[in-house]
């Protein structure tokens, strides 16, 4: 249904590069990467930008001229989707089915994201995680061939949470095929029946993910890898998603979490490695370590924390260090 080929595009700061992804009808695929490399690759397949190189297809046609005549067939929910606050969520709905002209029940959607029963409230007083849950209703209406959604369960609350994975699979048994993005790679292998990382080294495969373990929809309660997804989707935590500043001369540079490979601490200072090249931090290694922890940092060694997403073996070094 979604297919990207060779693809290749550098703005500002930001290099997508040797992109080739398939989603097939029915199928999910989940990227951990960036805010703004999330932007990038979902402008560039809605024709909001133009490739440096490659192309992009959508149900074998070329997205540019797809998205002409079958936008309507694509579901989107931004990281920060704005929806009329004044509305109740009944009269939302009602309104996007009305324009989007199909017969779609909306009540069982709302019903099938917990949303039903406060139907008769205005989406100004609703919580984060629920008005996630309308916009994602919302797109439901389309009945889509592709869904993107940006963030699924980012800062949900639980139930939410088992809503929204429960309703990406439903669409997937209807034949939708669905690309997800997120910052967290906890996140990102949760979700995905497939699941990659996508920085300016390209795309790489990700292991432990739903597909590998086998996690089918009746499922979604049991996690992944044995691991439950109340310990998976935090109820209590809300993640600020924090650049990394590190100060070059008299410029202050901020990374994102997934560029970093280690981190090594060296008479108090804490120097980041990012493709081979070392950057000062001020940071002490005990705090990046606290910020670090949902991006899948290890503490190694009293003097080292490193990306275990960079990690392809890990050999015993003494009683509590490790070596890779």
């Amino acid at each position: 249904m979604l297919k990207i080929k060779g693809l290749y595009k550098e703005k500002k700061n930001n290099i997508l590069k040797g992109i080739d992804i398939n989603i097939d009808k029915g199928n999910s695929v989940s990227i951990e990467c960036s805010n703004e490399i999330s932007d990038l690759l979902v402008n560039l397949i809605l024709g909001k930008e133009i490739p440096g190189k490659g192309e992009i297809f959508i149900d074998g046609i070329k997205n540019s001229e797809y998205i002409k005549k079958n936008m309507a067939s694509i579901g989107v929910v931004l990281r920060e989707d704005a929806l009329y606050e004044n509305m109740t969520i009944e009269s939302y709905m009602k309104f996007f089915a009305d324009i989007f002209g199909n017969k779609v029940n909306y009540k069982e959607i709302l019903m099938g994201l917990a949303l039903l029963d406060i139907a008769n409230t205005k989406i100004s007083k609703l919580s984060y995680s629920q008005k996630r849950r309308v916009s994602f209703a919302r797109e439901r209406l389309k009945q889509p061939k592709l869904l993107i959604f940006q963030e699924p369960i980012l800062n949900m609350d639980l139930d939410g949470a088992i809503s929204i994975i429960e309703n990406i699979d439903d669409l997937c048994s209807s034949g939708t095929a669905v690309l997800i993005t997120s910052v967290l790679f906890k996140d990102t292998i949760m979700i995905g029946q497939k699941a990659y990382r996508l920085d300016a080294g390209g795309l790489v495969s990700l292991s432990n993910n739903r597909e590998e373990y086998g996690c089918q929809k009746e499922e979604v309660h049991k996690g992944v890898d044995g691991i439950p997804i109340e310990k998976l989707v935090s109820t209590n935590e809300v993640y600020k998603i924090e650049k990394i500043p590190v100060k070059i001369d008299d410029k202050i540079l901020l990374f994102d979490p997934i560029e970093i490979d280690y981190i090594e601490s060296d008479k108090g200072i804490s120097n980041i490695y990012i493709s081979g090249e070392k950057f000062p931090c001020t940071i002490s290694l005990t705090d990046l370590e606290e910020r670090l922890k949902y991006f899948g940092f290890f503490r190694c060694h009293r003097s080292y924390i490193v990306n275990l997403q960079r990690v392809r073996e890990i050999i015993t070094w003494t009683r509590n260090s490790y070596s890779h």
